[in-house]
């Protein structure tokens, strides 16, 4: 979910005219808003207004941070100055995705890229940071087989195409056999044993991939050890990758910054993407994340 800042000015001109620059600039980061008429300024995390408005925001928002024109901004008022203070603050928004999840020792996460040569190299340097944080990482790629890194022929064992026909026909004790379905890779992460078709993974029915995924949570959160499984994405349609990563704790994606017209609908995207995220989904764009 993304944080949520209001723009609120009583002179609605400038109102609408710093709403669209500041739109425009926010590029998936955060959500812009406009108070609605008779609606108090309440449920936002960043709040930018006339200093007269000053004690009715921290009555109506007593959470939210707040930033004057007077107090806090410079004359004339420029909007990448808009921007830069909103950026500081995000900053401290986004210090509880630094990690797992707090309280959390175990997690399930899905990564998604919209530019794939960054995806190409920041998952395996990211399966390796984990492993070198004593981290038990298992890796599950949902993409065609020739897309996956460091990918290994596994003939000896259940697959995972076995154990989606086994979620479409039972309903209960999965999770527990999916230990069965997994194997060490050469590289030191579990990863689950694939068909020897190229597409099933992307032609799965949506349903089936949640209940995958739910499974998958479910025998990562009854492990003693630290452990973290990693879902990669490639080739599903965005809605479904949205019901997805909706049912993780942490969603890593790339943050667009291409002003091409390739990149423009990819911020469209970003945003509508991050917008459709449930409260309890951490996200964090990749370049934030150390390796």
């Amino acid at each position: 979910m993304l944080p949520k800042v209001l723009i609120h000015e009583p002179n609605k001109k400038k109102e609408k005219r710093i709403y669209e620059q500041v739109e425009r600039l926010a590029a998936g980061r955060y959500e812009v808003s406009l108070l609605a008429e008779g609606e108090l300024e309440t449920n936002y995390d960043i709040i930018l207004c006339p200093a007269s408005q000053l004690l009715s925001c921290q009555k109506n928002s007593p959470e939210a941070s707040i930033l004057t024109w007077e107090q806090d901004f410079s004359v004339p008022l420029a909007i990448s100055e808009i921007d830069n203070k909103i950026e500081d603050l995000l900053q401290q928004w986004r210090k509880r995705q630094r990690s797992l999840p707090d309280g959390k020792n175990t997690g399930l996460a899905l990564v998604f890229c919209f530019d794939g040569s960054i995806r190409k190299s920041w998952v395996p340097n990211y399966l390796q940071a984990l492993l070198n944080q004593g981290i038990q990482t298992i890796y599950l790629p949902i993409m065609p087989l020739y897309l996956v890194p460091d990918l290994e022929e596994q003939t000896v064992g259940p697959q995972l195409n076995n154990l989606l026909l086994s979620l479409d026909q039972v309903e209960t004790g999965i999770p527990k056999q999916i230990g069965h379905y997994i194997y060490t890779h050469q590289l030191g992460y579990y990863t689950f044993r694939l068909s020897q078709q190229a597409d099933d993974l992307i032609t799965c029915p949506p349903h089936l991939l949640r209940k995958l995924l739910l499974a998958l949570k479910d025998y990562v959160n009854s492990r003693s050890d630290t452990t973290l499984a990693l879902v990669d994405c490639v080739g599903l349609g965005m809605e479904t990758t949205i019901r997805l990563a909706q049912l993780c704790d942490i969603l890593y994606i790339d943050a667009v910054g291409s002003e091409t017209g390739a990149g423009r609908i990819a911020r469209r995207e970003l945003s509508k993407f991050l917008a459709a995220m449930p409260n309890s989904v951490n996200f964090r764009f990749l370049n934030e994340v150390k390796l």
